[in-house]
């Protein structure tokens, strides 16, 4: 298992990368939304231009105690594993990072010392993409700038399951060289730009920089323990993460939409 401190590389020819998050499936779940995943596969193999960070709680994984109910799982833990397993091999070419959400990291982790997401990767060939609390994910691509082709494009990405975006403090404030954050938990799907200051002591000069902080909330429907304590409906949208290296300048945008 790799350290967090270690970036994921990720190299590609290709001028334009999509970006999706997969986040917070809950594959067991009584309220899992199957036909909003399924749409959701579909949509990304539809161009082979469209890569996913999963990023966590991708299985209920209720256990005694927790607050989600043992007894109203639809599959148990193991066969939510395997279906997490599946996915992996399945998606195995388009997955660029994995990070444990708290419905593995709390449960199975601290409670068994079991990495259930880690062996999924290990099983899909992919472990090396799989990172416990938080991933930085490094990007190569394009054909290369002003006639160099090996003067690729660099987009560099932070991803964690329970970021923070609140109004004076958001996960980028701690951050520094990075293009966009990806963050989940909160099932509440959001497109937040935060901006920041930078000062380049070369050029001695101020310059403001915007970092994309994307959230692409669940796959369920409302229900369930949300219902109960009384939680509001969350919006079913989607965004996705768009890297241009098809130009002398890099490029980044977000884009929402609905599967």
């Amino acid at each position: 298992m790799l350290p967090e401190t270690k970036p994921i590389l990720f190299k590609t020819d290709l001028d334009v990368i999509e970006i999706i998050e997969v986040c917070d499936l809950h594959f067991g779940n009584e309220c899992f939304n199957y036909s909003k995943w399924n749409n959701l596969q579909r949509y990304i193999l539809e161009k082979p231009n469209r890569f996913i960070i999963w990023n966590g709680d991708l299985m209920e994984n209720a256990v005694p105690g927790s607050k989600s109910d043992p007894l109203t799982q639809t599959l148990s833990p193991q066969e939510q594993q395997d279906m997490v397993t599946e996915c992996f091999k399945k998606f195995k070419d388009r997955t660029l990072a994995i990070v444990d959400g708290n419905h593995e990291s709390n449960r199975s982790i601290r409670l068994a010392g079991l990495y259930p997401l880690y062996t999924s990767a290990c099983i899909a060939g992919i472990s090396e993409r799989y990172r416990s609390a938080y991933a930085v994910l490094d990007i190569s691509m394009g054909h290369g700038r002003q006639g160099f082709p090996n003067r690729k494009h660099k987009f560099i990405g932070y991803i964690c399951h329970r970021g923070k975006n609140m109004k004076q403090f958001a996960t980028t404030d701690m951050l520094e060289g990075f293009d966009f954050v990806v963050v989940a938990h909160d099932h509440e799907p959001y497109d937040h730009s935060r901006g920041k200051i930078v000062y380049d002591s070369r050029t001695k000069t101020l310059m403001y920089k915007d970092i994309e902080m994307v959230d692409n909330g669940s796959c369920m429907f409302y229900g369930g323990y949300a219902a109960r304590d009384g939680s509001r409906v969350k919006s079913d949208k989607l965004y996705k993460i768009i890297c241009y290296g098809d130009g002398r300048e890099k490029r980044i945008e977000t884009l929402g939409f609905h599967v």
